[in-house]
């Protein structure tokens, strides 16, 4: 249990390291692929409850079966929402993480509940919320989409779509 957590760990780590955060800048000055365009800069409207936007997930690093996916999810209603779990078919094992410092040192753990407040939003970025997907099936390749089940506490359920950008190399 322990080898599994400190390798998840240290994938992420790498993963996080070589993230880039497309959600803060203006892509008209680069080269545009696949994933810089149709869904990704999106909302996405699930239902008359709840609109995403940016839902997108990093390119798998060769060899390595994890991956993390980001999002802005608002509530458009008067009462918080909340998701318990995640559900997706590309992976063995899709949860909700939150990252945090714990003695200096960057550490992450599933949360058994992430609450969008009443009329508000919660943002799942690189070093804090997010989506973990573990035992990644094959490869995410830029481009690709990846539907997200985001189940909440009622039972009601919100089909998400993600699509995969490229990792940046620095």
């Amino acid at each position: 249990m322990k080898k599994t957590v400190l390798s998840i760990a240290l994938a992420l780590a790498a993963f996080q390291a070589s993230a880039h955060d497309h959600s803060t800048h203006d892509h008209s000055g680069h080269d545009s692929t696949a994933a810089d365009t149709k869904t990704y800069h999106e909302v996405q409207t699930i239902n008359d409850v709840l609109t995403v936007e940016n839902a997108r997930a990093k390119a798998t690093i060769p060899g390595v079966k994890v991956s993390a996916g980001y999002m802005k999810i608002t509530n458009d209603t008067d009462k918080p929402i909340r998701l318990i779990e995640a559900n997706s078919s590309v992976a063995e094992h899709t949860e909700i993480h939150r990252m945090f410092m714990r003695d200096s040192q960057m550490a992450m753990r599933k949360v058994d509940a992430l609450e969008i407040p009443a009329n508000g939003s919660v943002e799942l970025k690189p070093k804090d919320y997010h989506l973990m997907f573990m035992g990644v099936k094959e490869a995410f390749e830029p481009g690709q989409e990846i539907k997200v089940t985001l189940v909440a506490d009622n039972g009601e359920k919100f089909d998400v779509q993600l699509t995969v950008m490229p990792m940046t190399k620095y």
